[in-house]
């Protein structure tokens, strides 16, 4: 983690908030991608820090919603946790989208206030279109690396070339 993203502050401020639009414009990196899962950025700078990261994005949603009523911080802090416990395996860039998506109103919106249960529940849809969207993905990387080379070039191999010369000229020296 050190090695590839320097300290903790230097990797707080490359996954920042403003991150999330390239996540959401290239969905298929967000998930296939090199980026840290939870467990990882633990392991590298400790829980406080992926927690800290996590409330980052959590105040960034309470200054977009625009709702009288704003997430307080001990909450943020406890969703964060949450988030780590069950959710370890996602990317950062995966959380990311997830935001994106959030703030787009995909899951719904806030009424009064930003709360932690429907942020909560948003990822829970949210991990449901990820597996659904991998699967596609997976699918459709399959399907390319199974396609022969004669369908996609609309030819025929070097090889089948030779093989189909020699036939020809035996029928020739034949007939």
């Amino acid at each position: 983690m050190h090695a590839r993203y320097g300290n903790a502050e230097k990797f707080l401020n490359t996954f920042n908030p403003d991150m999330q639009v390239m996540a959401a414009r290239y969905t298929e990196r967000a998930y296939f991608g090199t980026a840290p899962t939870l467990e990882t950025v633990c392991d590298g700078y400790g829980e406080q820090t992926a927690i800290v990261w996590n409330c980052i994005l959590l105040e960034n949603i309470n200054l977009f919603a625009g709702v009288k009523d704003k997430m307080p911080v001990n909450r943020q802090q406890e969703l964060s946790r949450l988030i780590l416990a069950e959710y370890p395996y996602l990317k950062v860039t995966e959380l990311l989208l997830f935001y994106h998506r959030l703030k787009c109103g995909r899951y719904g919106r806030f009424y009064g206030m930003v709360d932690a249960l429907f942020i909560a529940s948003a990822l829970v849809q949210f991990t449901d279109e990820r597996r659904t969207e991998i699967k596609r993905y997976e699918a459709a990387r399959k399907k390319v690396e199974e396609k022969p080379e004669k369908e996609s070039s609309g030819g025929i191999t070097y090889q089948e070339y030779l093989l189909l010369k020699e036939k020809q000229q035996k029928q020739n020296n034949h007939g």
